[in-house]
This record gives structure tokens, sequence and C-alpha cells, in this order.
């Protein structure tokens, strides 16, 4: 019994027991009341209390669902002011109905049951996985004997033995488990937890990495304006065409970044003249993530350090210089939320990127600044290859106006592979798109 429930039983006792004749005892009341108070909401495997003056030693509670299954209620403790009790672990989400039975039925109040705690803490679980392959979920409170529960898009269930490790779980991925994507659950002590909605199985992981990036935006009428990332080791390009109907792409523009060899690229064409930074040192650390770059601002005479500073999963949360904060970067749920000024909306269930695939939101931001392409270059080349678990669905930016926000919904078109090659919207009735090209 929790304190709090001791503290509350040892009270009502104490009221029950001190006082004049004619006041309430724990068989009943001489004058119960007429009305009562339940929960708004209980967890399953949680405890509940109802206070009223009119329970007698054989009432029983059972919740009653909308398709009238019933699930009686454990009584923990009843006293003349009220009753507590325990709700099965086995009850599903959902509004039921509370149900008095005591001399005949009545209908205490509408409870809402909320899904039962999960008593894993620090629970991380890998985005995908090969066939036959062992996957490791990381987590503090797994117990032995516990297993894990794989469903598929069509509800199917394939239940795996889990062996306990020093991080959490050990698992083995049958090499029959067809490809696809899967909801993971944890079976323990007879409850059962969601622990990711997003995990996919491969039969064979492919690998590609970025050769060129491109946005698509209206010009003027029939003509469309299009800017391009080209990528390679030594050559970074970003480029300006004008696409009239039915004819090829006319270059307009260009800058053209070239690499020193050490980690550093400068800009050596120009044709902007619209970027910061005319050389950059990036330093990275022994896993090749950068910690830091030193960049050569316009004006200025010796470089600026900035520092690269992430979070526990990985995720880059913000680059700073010692005056100010170049970027910050929000996530949730390991999706990334907030990008500068722009906000990225995702949905349970909703579309998911290959698994190997580089981030869709920083492919499009690329293009959409040129201002500081210092602070692009490592998603550019694979050296950041963090990526959200999801694909947005919604991008949210700021009013033209500068007064509030809209909302633009995301389209995606996937290669045979299931890579992200096209990111479509609609923005005022003018159809924008971000195309992705692998090598």
């Amino acid at each position: 019994m929790s304190r709090i429930l001791l503290i509350f039983t040892m009270a009502l006792f104490l009221f029950s027991s001190c006082g004049d004749e004619g006041k309430q005892t724990l068989g009943g009341a001489d004058n119960p009341l007429s009305e009562w108070t339940i929960p708004a909401s209980v967890k399953a495997a949680g405890e509940g209390v109802v206070q009223w003056n009119g329970f007698t030693a054989d009432a029983r509670l059972l919740l009653v669902g909308s398709d009238s299954a019933e699930h009686p209620l454990e009584i923990i403790a009843l006293t003349a002011s009220g009753v507590s009790f325990l709700v099965p672990s086995d009850v599903p989400e959902g509004v039921y109905m509370l149900v008095l039975e005591q001399g005949g039925r009545t209908e205490l109040g509408e409870i809402r049951v909320l899904a039962q705690d999960v008593p894993v803490s620090g629970v991380k679980v890998p985005s995908d996985a090969l066939q036959g392959a062992v996957i490791s979920i990381a987590g503090i409170g797994f117990e032995e004997g516990c297993s894990v529960i794989l469903v598929d898009a069509a509800g199917q269930e394939h239940s795996l033995e889990a062996a306990l490790t020093y991080e959490g779980l050990s698992v083995v991925l049958p090499e029959s488990l067809a490809e696809g994507k899967y909801s993971v659950y944890l079976l323990q002590d007879g409850s059962r937890w969601l622990l990711s909605d997003s995990f996919r199985v491969y039969a064979v992981i492919v690998e590609k990495t970025l050769a060129a990036v491109r946005y698509y935006s209206p010009y003027d009428k029939d003509v469309r304006s299009m800017l391009e990332w080209t990528i390679s080791d030594e050559v970074l390009t970003v480029s300006s065409y004008i696409i009239e109907a039915g004819q090829a792409a006319e270059l307009s523009n260009y800058d053209r970044y070239v690499s020193d060899g050490n980690g550093g690229f400068v800009l050596e064409y120009d044709g902007f003249e619209a970027s910061n930074d005319l050389a950059m040192t990036y330093h990275r650390d022994q896993d090749g993530r950068v910690v830091s770059t030193d960049v050569l601002i316009y004006g200025n005479d010796q470089t600026t350090p900035f520092s690269w500073n992430y979070d526990a999963d990985g995720f880059v949360t913000d680059i700073t210089s010692p005056k100010l904060t170049l970027r910050r970067f929000e996530y949730q749920d390991g999706n990334l939320t907030l990008f500068r000024v722009t906000s990225f909306e995702y949905e349970q269930d909703g579309p998911v990127n290959h698994a190997s695939a580089p981030d869709v939101v920083w492919g499009y931001m690329s293009l959409v600044e040129k201002n500081d392409p210092f602070v692009y270059f490592p998603y550019l080349l694979g050296w950041y290859t963090k990526a959200s678990a999801q694909l947005p669905v919604r991008m949210v930016k700021q009013s033209p106006t500068g007064s509030g926000t809209y909302a633009c919904t995301l389209a995606y078109t996937f290669d045979e592979d299931g890579y992200v090659t096209s990111m479509e919207w609609s923005d005022g009735g003018d159809a924008y798109t971000v195309e992705y090209i692998y090598r």
C-alpha cells in the first residue's frame, strides 16, 4: 500500500472511530450522502479513491467499457468515508463507466483509464536493423523473463525472447522477419508497453550519400528558379538556375568552395556576393564529429571560432561563437522541430526515411540560406549524419507580414530503396520542391 493511501486510510479510520452515536461505521452509514466523488482518471495498475459514506462491506466496483466488457476492481481499503481500489494492469486505455454493485447496480460516472507507466527508464530502441541481426535496447528496469513483441503494419505480432545485459536487453531478430516498419512492445510482469513505433527491418541496408540537393521555387509565370548544391570531397558548389517551360536549365550564378586538403574550404569564386564565410577550417574528434570551426568572416582579418555542441543522442544543439549563438536547434522524440525560425511538425505513425538517409530538413535549410554556408558543409559532406526518426508532415513558417505563422503540408517521393528523393509543398498557391540526389 502506498504511503499516501496508508495516510488516507488511517485518517478515514480515525474519523469513523471518534465521535458520538450515529456517526458512520465501516458497515455502512445511517444517512448516506446522495453524491459521491470519483477520480477523473486512473492509470492501469494504479490506485484510485471513491469518496462516499454509503459503501457496505460487500461492495464491488467494476469498470464497464463501451463494448460492455467488464473489469472488476480490487478493493484495497474500505472505510466509512470511501474506498480505495486498484485497476488491473491489463485494462486498455479508454473511457469507462465506474459501476457499483451493492444491492443492485449503480453507475457512479465516467472515468478515463490511462496507460500504465513504463517501468523502464532511459529507453533507447535502434531505428533499424537487418533481418537476423541482434539488437540492443537500452534502459534501466528490465526484469528477468520479460520479452519483446514486434507488431507489423497488418497487426500481426511476433514475440521475441530477450536476454538481460548490463545496458538493457539483447534481442535476436528472426531471419524470416519481413522487411517493413514495426512497433516495439515490452511484455513484463503481465503488462505491455510501447517502446517504439518506428522500428524498421531491412533485408539489406543500402547506404547512399548525397551528390546534390536542389530547390525549385516560383520565379515568374511559367519560369522557375532552381538552387543547387553539388557535392564532392574537394569542391562544394552552390548554383542558381532559371528554368523556362520546355527549356533546359540556364545557369545564372554560383559560389564555389574548394578544399585545402586539411579540413578547410576556401571561397574560390564568389558569384552571389552573399556569403559571410570566405574560408573555414573544421576540427573533428576521433569519431569524425565536428567539434569546432574557424571561420574567416567577410570584413575580418582573423578567423572566428565556432563551437558545435551536441546532446546525449548525438544531435547538434547549437553552434556558438564567443559572442553569440549562431544557430540553435530543438528536438522532440528524436525529431528536429526547430531550425532557426522554421518549425517542423511530426505525427505518430507518420512517414519515415531510410535509416541511412540524410535529414531532409537540413537539406532544405542548406538551400534557403546563403549567408553562412559553413553551417551546412558537415551535413553535405556526410560528416554529420544524425537524422530525425521520422519525416516532418508540416512546416510552420513565419508570416511574410511579420505577424503570426502558417503551415505547409509536406509530401514525399521515395526511390526503390526507401530514400526520399523529393519533398514537396504548396505555399500561397505556388509549388515548391526539394530534390535529394544520391550516389
